[in-house]
């Protein structure tokens, strides 16, 4: 098959390396830069007045890790929770244990038994500059006193929207791997009006209900849901789909 490839540039090429290796062609194009956020430095007291962690996102624990690994501090020891098992995964590469829910959003996280009391509990969500609040509303409705920390930041890459679509029309573009709302928001945005009846023709890869949602209410008709954001779970859903 030949995959649309769009989230930002490292976790893009380990993913289309792991398509290529099960005899795919992708196509990168990365759809969103991330960059350090600008609360990092207030990080270390964060984490220290802080009795747990929630992150919400890979980019979340990764520039969250690399930050303390270069100030040379290190993670205390408080519950960790993850939105998926991508951000769980994170967790466990920097040595953290993290519990993340079988239905990776922000519903099914707030339907863990471990979050059901928290009041008076100082909770930290490490996120990018901007996202959902529910978490933060609902735990903060439950007594939690609630802050974030913006350990990254999103940019958006200037590009030829209409270019890029007749290169993959070209290229014989088949299918998308998309792993956020944000991004197949960008993506639509991206691609000329005229060209999204081929798009919504694409068999399209998701993360969760909630994105699958979104691209069933977009226009997409053929849409996978795989069994979270990581790379390993976008792959097994395209050679799952493969094989039928």
């Amino acid at each position: 098959m030949v995959p649309l490839v769009v989230r930002p540039a490292a976790q893009a090429a380990e993913l289309a390396t792991l398509l290529r290796q099960q005899g795919h062609a992708p196509l990168c194009c990365p759809l969103l830069e991330t960059v350090a956020g600008g609360d990092l430095p207030r990080l270390a007291d964060m984490l220290q007045n802080a009795d747990l962690v929630i992150a919400v996102s890979v980019h979340a624990v990764h520039f969250a890790h690399h930050f303390l690994l270069q100030t040379g501090q290190t993670w205390p020891h408080i519950e960790y929770f993850a939105v998926g098992q991508a951000s769980a995964d994170a967790f466990a590469e920097a040595g953290i244990q993290a519990l993340c829910p079988d239905d990776p959003r922000s519903e099914g996280l707030l339907a863990l038994p471990d979050l059901q009391q928290v009041n008076g509990k100082r909770v930290l969500i490490l996120r990018g500059n901007d996202g959902r609040d529910l978490i933060a509303r609902t735990l903060a409705s439950r007594g939690a006193l609630v802050h974030y920390c913006a350990t990254y930041e999103r940019h958006y890459p200037d590009l030829d929207g209409d270019a890029l679509t007749r290169r993959w029309q070209a290229a014989g573009l088949d299918s998308l791997l998309i792993t956020s709302g944000e991004l197949l928001q960008r993506l639509l945005a991206l691609v000329p009006g005229p060209q999204h009846p081929w798009l919504h023709d694409r068999l399209l890869v998701v993360p969760s209900p909630r994105v699958a949602e979104m691209a069933e209410g977009a226009g997409f008709t053929r849409i996978v849901i795989a069994q979270g954001a990581s790379n390993q779970a976008l792959v097994a859903a395209l050679e799952l789909r493969k094989m039928e």
